[in-house]
């Protein structure tokens, strides 16, 4: 059964030379704990890209062993990241742009229930590389709600 639950995502980006680049974005959206044990959440999100705003679907699925996370974005811009413990992760970042392959490592992956399916949160720390060079030392961090009253 989807239950509706609130979302906040904090992205957090240092670059070499620069600080720290922080964005946090709060949606609705839909979660699902599927019979399998594999959990569902899928929320929609604007960004700024350049003088435009961009629309993104997201779809975050976390694994049954709570190891590890994909999420998979689409829309404006599309792409497909793994986040889980010491997991490196080759994608296309695809944009209005143009397409950009990435690396993603993973350096620290976290799932913490914090009562039970009516609150989570799901943390990763990892490097976005580029050409071989690392582009930022990154972190998500996806707070999930029940917004549903008990």
């Amino acid at each position: 059964m989807k239950k509706n639950v609130d979302v906040s995502v904090t992205g957090i980006h240092v670059r070499a030379g620069e600080p720290a680049e922080k964005i946090i974005t709060n949606s609705k959206g839909y979660y699902e704990f599927l019979e399998d044990g594999t959990r569902i959440l899928e929320y929609d999100e604007e960004q700024q890209a350049g003088s435009e705003s961009v629309h993104i679907h997201n779809t975050v699925t976390i694994a049954q062993d709570e190891n590890s996370m994909e999420i998979v974005r689409g829309g404006d811009m599309n792409s497909k990241l793994a986040f889980g413990k010491e997991l490196k992760y080759d994608t296309e970042y695809v944009t209005p742009y143009g397409t950009m392959r990435m690396k993603v490592n993973t350096t620290k992956f976290d799932f913490t229930k914090i009562r039970q399916e009516d609150e989570m949160k799901l943390m990763a720390e990892y490097e976005l590389e580029m050409d071989g060079q690392v582009l930022s030392a990154s972190m998500i961090i996806i707070e999930i709600k029940n917004s549903e009253p008990a």
